[in-house]
């Protein structure tokens, strides 16, 4: 019984190659493009350093272990905001100032 079974779906797999053999394959995908790491910091026009938030992240982290958690807790309540994820444009560069600044 099983070895009928076998020799059914064998039969069917021979089939499903021989009309797939005569279809047009696609083309091959695209090899995915990956981008290139940004270097850890760079000078932008106004001869200031822009950082990436993981950099950002890591720097906060390093100040929060020194004591000055409740520094930064405030910073971002300046901002309106309780995260780093939440930070954009303008208020992004103020806070990265700002941790720049701080000894």
């Amino acid at each position: 019984m099983l070895e009928s079974e076998i020799k059914k779906l064998t039969a069917a797999i021979e089939a499903l190659t021989a009309k797939l053999g005569d279809a047009p394959t696609l083309a091959d995908p695209a090899p995915a493009v990956t981008p290139e790491p940004a270097p850890p910091t760079k000078k932008n026009d106004q001869n200031f350093e822009v950082i990436t938030p993981e950099e950002l992240t890591r720097k906060c982290l390093n100040l929060s272990k020194n004591g000055h958690k409740d520094a930064i807790k405030e910073q971002l309540a300046n901002l309106g905001v309780t995260r780093l994820s939440q930070l954009t444009g303008d208020d992004f560069t103020a806070f990265s100032k700002w941790v720049e600044g701080v000894k």
